[in-house]
Order: C-alpha cells, then sequence, then structure tokens
C-alpha cells in the first residue's frame, strides 16, 4: 500500500509540474520574460472542501476526509484528500497560473515556497461549523495564516515578503457548510446572513492585514440542490432543492457582493474579484446537455437514493462509481467532479461580469502587468 501511495505522490507531482512549466512558458510568452519573478508569485487558499487538498489527513480524530479510493482517480490517480475524482476549482486556476498546487499546510516537509493551502472541509465562518467533526475552522486558518506570515517576514526583513503577499492571489469558498449546518441554529434567516457577512468581512480585514491584496472568492453554490441535501430533505422537498438553503445562499450571496464592492473601495491597494458559482452551477443543473453533462441530479460516486445514501467510498464494493465520470455534475453526495471545476476555472480565467465580478483573473494579470509598464491605474477604469 505503501508502494501504491508513493508512486501516486511521484506521478501527481510529475503532473503538476509539467503543467505548471507549460503554462508558465505561456505566460513567458505573452508577458515577456524581464520580470525576475512571476506576476503572481503564489497562491495561498482557504475555506473548506471546494479548495482542502488534503489538510484534514493530517488531523487526529477528523472525520471529514476523502483521503481513500476511490477520491482522486480522475487525475492523481489515487486519494490525496480533495473531495472530488480530481482537482479542484483551485488546481486548475493554478494551472492558469503557472504554479504548482498549493500543498496542504499541515503536511510534513511541504515546500511552501509557490504557495500555501489552509482549507479545510466541512469547515465553515462560524466556529461551530464542522466543530464535531474535528476540522479546521475559518478563524483557526486565519490564525495559521497569520504565524506563517509573521515567520515569512521576520525572516525577510528587507520587504521582499510583503512584496510577495501583496503580489500573490487569496481564494477563498466558504459559507456551504455555514449554510448546511443552519437547522441547528436558532437566529432568523436575516441575523444568521448577517453574522456570516460579519464573519467574511472580517477574514478579509485579517488576511489584508497580514499583506493579501488580491483576493478571488466562490460565492456560495445551490447546496439546496446537492444530492445529499436532496436525499435528507426529501420529506420536505420530495426530490427537488431544498429552497430554504438556496434562499439563504442567495441571500448572502447578494449581500456579499456589496460587501465586495465596498471592500474594492476602502481597502488601499485592494482588488477582490468573486465568481458567482451559485448562478453558473444552476444553469448547469438546470440545463446539463447545454455543457456536455448528462446527469445533473445524482452523485457519481455513492448508492441509494441520489446516490448519497450511502457515501461514496463506503459502498460494498467500496470503489462503485459511474462508468462515465464526466457526464455527471456531482462527483458524489456534496461535491462537484472534476469536469465542473474545470468550467468554474475557465469561468473564473475569462468569464464576463454576470459570472466573475468585477473583472475575471486573466483581466487582473493582464492588469498587473499594465501596472508594471504604463503605471498606476484604478479599478473602476478597467
Amino acid at each position: 500500500m505503501r508502494k501504491r501511495l508513493k508512486k501516486c505522490v511521484v506521478k501527481m507531482r510529475m503532473k503538476s509540474s509539467v503543467l505548471s512549466i507549460l503554462v508558465g512558458l505561456w505566460l513567458i510568452t505573452c508577458f515577456g520574460a524581464a520580470e525576475e519573478e512571476p506576476i503572481v508569485p503564489a497562491m495561498y487558499l482557504f475555506g473548506d472542501s471546494l479548495a482542502d487538498a488534503g489538510n484534514n489527513n493530517y488531523i487526529l480524530n477528523c472525520t471529514a476526509r476523502a483521503n481513500f479510493i476511490p477520491y482522486g482517480v480522475s487525475f492523481f490517480p489515487c486519494p490525496t484528500g480533495r473531495f472530488t475524482d480530481g482537482r479542484t476549482g483551485f488546481d486548475f486556476v493554478a494551472d492558469y497560473l503557472g504554479l504548482p498546487y498549493p500543498p496542504p499546510y499541515l503536511q510534513p516537509k511541504a515546500d511552501f515556497a509557490r504557495g500555501v493551502n489552509f482549507a479545510s472541509g466541512s469547515s465553515g465562518l462560524l466556529d461551530s461549523t464542522g466543530a464535531t467533526q474535528k476540522v479546521i475552522s475559518m478563524s483557526q486558518q486565519l490564525f495559521l495564516f497569520e504565524q506563517y506570515s509573521h515567520i515569512l517576514t521576520r525572516s525577510n526583513p528587507s520587504g521582499a515578503a510583503q512584496a510577495k503577499l501583496r503580489k500573490s492571489l487569496f481564494g477563498i469558498t466558504v459559507g456551504g457548510n455555514d449554510i448546511g449546518s443552519y437547522i441547528a441554529n436558532t437566529t432568523t434567516p436575516a441575523e444568521f446572513v448577517t453574522l456570516l457577512l460579519a464573519k467574511f468581512n472580517q477574514s478579509v480585514v485579517r488576511l489584508y492585514n497580514g499583506g493579501a491584496r488580491k483576493f478571488l472568492i466562490f460565492n456560495i453554490p445551490p447546496v439546496g440542490c446537492a444530492p445529499y441535501t436532496k436525499y435528507i430533505a426529501y420529506n420536505i422537498s420530495h426530490g427537488e432543492c431544498l429552497d430554504i438553503a438556496n434562499q439563504l445562499a442567495m441571500a448572502y450571496n447578494s449581500a456579499s457582493k456589496s460587501l465586495v464592492t465596498l471592500l474594492n473601495e476602502i481597502l488601499d491597494g485592494v482588488i477582490i474579484i468573486q465568481l458567482n458559482a451559485y448562478d453558473e452551477l444552476m444553469s448547469i443543473i438546470q440545463n446539463p446537455k447545454a455543457y456536455g453533462f448528462s446527469d445533473s441530479k445524482t452523485a457519481c460516486c455513492g448508492s441509494g437514493m441520489f446516490n448519497a445514501e450511502v457515501s461514496c467510498g463506503k459502498t460494498n464494493p467500496p470503489n462503485l462509481f459511474c462508468s462515465n465520470i464526466s457526464t455527471h455534475v456531482f462527483w458524489d453526495g456534496s461535491h462537484g467532479t472534476q469536469k465542473l471545476y474545470e468550467l468554474f476555472s475557465q469561468q473564473i480565467w475569462s468569464g464576463n461580469s454576470s459570472v466573475m465580478y468585477p473583472i475575471n483573473l486573466s483581466t487582473l494579470v493582464f492588469r498587473e502587468t499594465s501596472l508594471i509598464t504604463n503605471g498606476e491605474e484604478t479599478l473602476s477604469e478597467m
């Protein structure tokens, strides 16, 4: 088993390295080779299972893990701790930027020179979310980053570390698990959304104070349409999307867009771009064939109702999953397939303003090149 895992790790590193080299060469061709360091030197990730690349593997007694077969089967081709069949959306973003996939912060002897992944599956903006599963809450992730940032800047007193952080990309995807646990919450929906927004605002400001300036945010997807949600809420929604969960997500997303606009205005040097994951995924769910899918209702991996009644990897045989993964929107009861995340990454890189607000990632990257060569310009001028 150890030999197999070692081979998997080697293959994963080789694939990541080849992709990074190819995209890096493309970026050099586009931008020129005059710069001593890349436009985006590193990527730092925070949030939940949509970003986690294996931190939960290293947490004692953590019950939210994806380090078993058949997770990772489409790319690595072994379980890495990612909650999908292959790469996450942020892995694809790293490919676009010519960066290696940021390793988990808790991974022993990991190379953090080009980024760090602090995300933890099942975590949320609220400390209570995922606490019984022994995951790393968002506030704990921020504390770990602050420790990392302090050590980084202390070891580079010339200011090079802060300059690197200002140029780096900070990715956040969080909030879905908070909504998923709302049933146990005693606050009103409005109070709940306000609480989440306050936590989100605090998170961005803490990262800003730690040196972050460029942010890529995922808004909350339609969690009420996930196969597992439809299964556990079948008596309420009768197999359709759970409205209350989606309404909470929409309320939060609307308010968070306004907050992003405000933060872009008041935080000096900040550029926050946001993926409209909710509308993008809902469009795919409602019209899967237009995006190359044939199934947007059931999970590829699992069994029972919506293939979510028995969790992925917990079936008999344990590696039971659909024959053509790329035709499914959902890999397991709560997470998308690699194919879905690839579509997300394409929108992140080049999507229009209905999907990426206020600008897409390629515009942000090319904007930085323009600033270097032509002087400063404001976000409102783009």
